[in-house]
């Protein structure tokens, strides 16, 4: 191995110091080391709190490793750019939802078990996750290029794979025909409509907003409301 390679091995697998945890018991003593996180997941961690909490908008390389308890350089190193780090950051995120679509997508069910499956998911996603999504699209409204990029592609995913079993549904008879594209809109006004419009209402101004959600926000991000509707939704347009 050339010098060159072993200092990139190195700094590839560069990590956080962990201080060791020292103890007794049964009256021996013992010293256990923590699993080292990587620099790179740590900052990854770290930007999705940021993210989180203020948009993609609040989030700086310096105020990122500030925050992280590393350096710029090792910023620059493991992700070269502020665009580059976004990018990957929202990909790190949304993965695990496309994973488990695709994934319960091509499972042998009848499609409109696929097609509950898939809502499922969609709406665990959002709930876990409503103000992130509401701090992407203010991010995207103000000019975020890393959240217009992902908006924009977003149509060739996880609706695509909704729409296509919304299709096999039709074609195996449990849900009422029309354009697919149509039902998909009201399933998305149904289930998703309401958490993007309480996460909008919490990160835009809380202030302003706080006799709406004192209002309707028990209901808007109550899991069991969301799933109810949710089933008033596909009995809206299941076939029988």
């Amino acid at each position: 191995m050339s010098p060159g390679s072993a200092f990139y091995s190195n700094r590839h697998n560069e990590s956080l110091p962990c201080r060791p945890i020292r103890g007794t018991h049964g009256g021996s003593s013992f010293t256990f080391m923590p699993k080292r996180k990587s620099t790179r997941e740590h900052l990854l961690n770290t930007g999705a709190m940021i993210v989180g909490e203020s948009g993609l908008r609040a989030l700086t390389v310096r105020g990122l490793s500030l925050r992280a308890g590393t350096n710029t350089g090792s910023f620059v190193y493991h992700f070269g750019n502020r665009e580059a780090f976004l990018t990957e950051l929202l990909e790190r995120w949304y993965e695990p939802l496309f994973t488990g679509i695709r994934t319960h997508a091509n499972i042998h069910l009848p499609a409109f078990e696929k097609l509950e499956a898939i809502l499922g998911d969609v709406m665990e996603f959002l709930l876990r996750h409503g103000q992130f999504i509401a701090q992407l699209v203010l991010d995207a409204l103000a000019g975020e290029q890393a959240a217009i990029r992902f908006i924009s592609g977003i149509h060739t995913r996880h609706p695509l794979v909704l729409l296509e079993t919304i299709r096999e549904a039709q074609q195996e008879g449990s849900v009422l025909m029309g354009d697919p594209m149509n039902i998909l809109i009201y399933l998305v006004c149904c289930g998703g409509a309401p958490f993007i419009l309480s996460g909008q209402l919490q990160v835009h101004d809380p202030k302003a907003a706080r006799p709406v959600l004192d209002l309707l926000g028990s209901i808007l991000n109550d899991p069991e409301s969301a799933r109810q509707r949710m089933t008033w939704a596909l009995r809206g347009i299941r076939r029988v």
